[in-house]
């Protein structure tokens, strides 16, 4: 394998540059336009064989192998989480500032930076006559830290490639599971009256007197990564503003993180079976995914679903095993494989057959927090891995 760490230290100050100038630009969910144009400039003056937006807004760039190697698309996000009140941050959130051995900023660790390895990692291979035999898309996509929208609709629509990288942070590691995250909308619908006569109407939190206890024994399935999936009570609406009504419907969110082995149908059915069974005489009882409206930066708007699918791949899948194996000829030392805690967009992919792991040199522990930024040593080492990763399974043959 060719030295991956000398390509690292010879690109790594171009890279570093682009890095800071993404973070530079604000790209709050829904407002990606300005991190989406630069995106597409930035893949054509590398000379990227396609460069195109797809209808939703995502960026998608490619660079042909020499053929009869397995597709790649290496994946990360356009937007960024609201930086907050300016003042509770070190370095301003879109400065850019190097620093402390850290590129700081909003997006710093999720996912720009990054992002910035992943678009130079072919360009790279292809200048330096390593080009793979598979075919490499990198993309960018909107609204992943609100729905995952961008993935989802990629996926829907079809776009499927052999194997995915995810840059969501592994701190150089490998990511092969995530948990899932589907929001459950348990909405009471009873019989509205003046709270002064109760006993004509027919009240929706008698239901939720009944249903809260009863939720308590709902079975949780087991993972050996996760332990347990966990469902949360995070909030509920009345249909009426005033307090001296009784509402006509009453409506429970619950936060629901699964694990790989239950589907989000499955979750739907049986907690609306644990509601039904608390129903009373005249009461009716909806369960639902929570959506919303999702309007993206070039006007298009469509619905959006609140959270993203589990997924896994086993330690043995060949893209893992030649993942681990490149990245270990690079560091010199064993790289651990493991789950992220939270949820991703892989699940979009690998639900549709997409064998995806995930690889960043992004740390956890700053992401969406006021101390976001990517410490450089683990940059540089990141671009090297994500150059051994793409020379590695980028040649596996059809």
């Amino acid at each position: 394998m060719c030295n991956m760490n000398y390509l690292a230290e010879k690109y790594y100050d171009e890279i570093l540059e682009t890095a800071a100038d993404m973070v530079k630009i604000p790209s709050v969910s829904g407002s990606e336009k300005a991190m989406a144009e630069y995106t597409v400039k930035k893949m054509q003056d590398l000379g990227y064989d396609e460069v195109r937006v797809d209808r939703y807004g995502n960026v998608i760039g490619l660079i042909k192998g020499s053929g009869g190697g397995k597709s790649t698309m290496y994946n990360c996000h356009l937007d960024v989480v609201d930086p907050g009140p300016v003042e509770n941050w070190k370095y301003p959130p879109y400065g850019g500032k190097i620093a402390e051995g850290r590129l700081w900023g909003r997006g710093a660790s999720d996912t720009k930076a990054t992002f910035a390895i992943q678009i130079y990692t072919p360009y790279i291979l292809k200048k330096e006559n390593l080009l793979p035999k598979g075919d490499i898309y990198v993309v960018g996509v909107v609204h992943e830290e609100t729905t995952g929208f961008g993935s989802m609709n990629m996926a829907a629509d079809g776009f499927l490639t052999d194997f995915a990288v995810v840059g969501e942070a592994t701190e150089n590691e490998l990511g092969i599971a995530s948990r899932g995250r589907i929001v459950v909308l348990v909405n009471a619908i009873g019989k509205s009256c003046h709270a002064s006569v109760p006993h004509t109407g027919i009240n929706p939190f008698d239901f939720f007197a009944k249903f809260l206890p009863a939720l308590r024994k709902y079975e949780p399935k087991a993972d050996e990564l996760f332990g347990f999936s966990t469902l949360t009570p995070t909030k509920i609406v009345s249909s009426e503003s005033g307090t001296n009504l009784v509402p006509s419907s009453v409506t429970l969110c619950i936060d629901y993180r699964s694990v790989p082995s239950e589907t989000d149908s499955e979750i739907i059915a049986k907690i609306s079976a644990i509601a039904n069974e608390c129903l009373s005489e005249g009461m009716k009882v909806e369960v639902t995914r929570m959506t919303c409206d999702v309007t993206c930066y070039n006007g298009l708007t469509e619905v959006g679903m609140f959270g993203e699918p589990s997924y896994a791949i086993s330690p043995e899948h060949i893209l893992v095993k030649a993942a681990q194996k490149a990245l270990e000829e690079v560091y010199k030392h064993s790289v651990p494989i493991k789950p992220w805690a939270f949820a991703t967009d892989c699940g979009h992919f690998s639900n549709k057959g997409v064998a995806v792991i995930g690889f960043s040199p992004a740390e956890l522990k700053k992401c969406h927090t006021v101390e976001d930024s990517m410490d450089l040593k683990m940059f540089k080492d990141g671009i090297a891995g994500n150059l051994a990763i793409a020379n590695s399974i980028s040649n596996i043959e059809k």
